[in-house]
């Protein structure tokens, strides 16, 4: 447990999703006060059962594309709560892989609607109460696909909002540092999802999979809820506007 995030208020936006799910066993874990945000209220009332202390978690059903959804969290968030000192922005969507000369204008907007705009608007509606408090973390997730393109996998937009992500990330860190407020970034690569469970029941393509990885193995979403409550924690209280990878060392291959 981090003892410098016990009593912190935690927002985790997609908190139903594997990631989601383990960043908010992770920061209830360390003793935070965690609300759950999503689109599906039974997959956060049912975490919510599988965690002791229901006094300080709360669900709060939400879409962040929509700005009144947005501003209706963060007021039962500090109704509840009395604050806001963490937020982790990790709702976010992946189309199926598609040539970019073939996707619709929907396709794309609902890509960018969720994972830049509905990053933006969390950001935008926790930063006066965090400027107010003179101190905060902000963590958005990208991804590997937001620095660099894969060959043979179409992801071309997916891979603009995350880009949009890590850009965002180092211009918050940098305007809004000087109120206390740190933001980083998270970047992963494959990490073990129902999304690509099917190919982990291949034997073969699994193998092909994992051995594309130098540490020979796809991550887990605990891999990245240990790195959320550490930039979380006041162990990184001198670091704003990273972005760390965690990928098994592929980026370090190519």
């Amino acid at each position: 447990m981090l003892m410098s995030l016990r009593g912190k208020v935690a927002i985790v936006t997609g908190a139903g999703g594997g990631v989601g799910r383990a960043t908010t066993k992770r920061l209830f874990s360390d003793g935070c006060k965690v609300v759950l945000i999503g689109r599906d209220r039974s997959k956060l009332t049912k975490l919510i059962g599988e965690l002791d202390g229901k006094k300080n978690l709360l669900a709060i059903k939400a879409d962040i594309t929509k700005e009144a959804d947005v501003i209706n969290l963060i007021e039962e968030t500090v109704s509840a709560f009395d604050t806001i000192d963490i937020l982790v922005n990790n709702a976010g969507i992946l189309n199926d892989p598609t040539p970019f000369h073939k996707m619709t204008d929907d396709q794309w907007m609902s890509l960018i609607n969720t994972n830049l705009i509905g990053t933006f608007r969390t950001t935008k509606a926790v930063l006066p109460i965090m400027m107010k408090n003179k101190g905060g973390s902000i963590i958005n997730i990208s991804s590997l696909q937001g620095i660099r393109s894969i060959p043979n996998v179409p992801f071309s937009v997916y891979g603009v909002t995350k880009a949009g992500v890590i850009m965002f990330t180092r211009a918050i860190a940098v305007e809004y540092g000087q109120y206390g407020v740190r933001c980083n970034c998270v970047a992963p690569s494959t990490i073990r999802s129902p999304m690509i469970e099917p190919y982990l029941q291949d034997r073969q393509a699994k193998r092909m999979l994992e051995s594309s990885f130098p540490l020979g193995s796809i991550g887990e979403p605990e891999d990245i809820s240990g790195a959320i409550s550490y930039l979380c924690s006041d162990d990184a209280k001198w670091v704003t506007g990273l972005v760390l990878t965690i990928d098994g060392g592929m980026s370090a291959k190519q």
